[in-house]
């Protein structure tokens, strides 16, 4: 999913959540653009943008990328070229936690790539917020940051965030359940939609449904005879075939060849 992808799997009914919320998360879901939808909702809290970091951890090692977001497709791509994932403290700090984290860059320290990544958020306009770590079902950390320009942040401010942790959880949740319900009929259509095969292997199953042999096929297609049988090994193989007979019916069935 790209990161300006439609979250069209939202809830619409705003079953479970209070009118405010469900109104602006239901038109989201309908919206060509939905940051353009989200950032009003944002402003209501105070903060300037989202996003919705997709995290791993093997060996220590974290590895991770925005998989949606409101700010211009430039933050998301420098995030995943830095390898920032890595560095965020946001990430490392929310790991093994549910709770909201409220997070201050002017109180946070760091060194070589982790403040260069302080130093690229920063231009972006993500120097403080709220960020609220959920699961996934795969790689098991996923990490919604509600983001804001302001750092340092006020008491005040500070205040404020804390009396919205409620309102920011709903929103967390739905944007969440709404971005496994959209990868889950995603799978689902990738499932059921069959194989694929190149328009050359169309060809040669079209020709081979015509009784011609590898050598005659290569002659019409002006390549060689083992260029031939090397497309056939993979049509066969992405149609479950044994042998060419059963490629080239398996090919009719499917519609990916026909007689006339």
């Amino acid at each position: 999913m790209g990161v300006h992808a439609q979250i069209d799997s939202l809830p619409g009914n705003g079953f479970a959540l209070p009118v405010h919320l469900a109104r602006s998360l239901a038109t989201a879901s309908r919206a060509p653009y939905p940051p353009t939808v989200i950032r009003p909702l944002l402003a209501r809290f105070g903060f300037d943008g989202l996003s919705y970091i997709v995290a791993r951890t093997e060996g220590g090692a974290t590895t991770g990328e925005i998989a949606w977001s409101t700010y211009p497709p430039r933050w998301p791509a420098l995030y995943r070229q830095a390898t920032y994932a890595a560095v965020d403290s946001r990430l490392a700090r929310t790991r093994h936690r549910v709770t909201p984290y409220l997070w201050d860059a002017a109180d946070s320290v760091g060194e070589g790539r982790a403040q260069r990544f302080l130093g690229d958020a920063a231009r972006f306009g993500i120097r403080s917020g709220v960020v609220i770590s959920l699961h996934n079902g795969v790689s098991g950390h996923v990490a919604l940051t509600f983001d804001s320009a302001l750092s340092p942040i006020s008491v005040a401010r500070r205040d404020a965030v804390l009396a919205s942790l409620g309102d920011l959880m709903l929103i967390a949740m739905a944007l969440h359940e709404g971005m496994l319900l959209s990868r889950v009929a995603k799978a689902a259509v990738r499932k059921h939609a069959g194989p694929r095969l190149t328009q050359r292997e169309c060809e040669c199953l079209k020709f081979a449904a015509r009784g011609m042999t590898s050598a005659d096929i290569g002659n019409k297609l002006s390549v060689s005879e083992r260029t031939v049988n090397f497309h056939f090994g993979r049509l066969r193989r992405k149609l479950g075939a044994l042998n060419r007979a059963e490629a080239i019916a398996k090919g009719l069935s499917l519609g990916f060849v026909t007689l006339d």
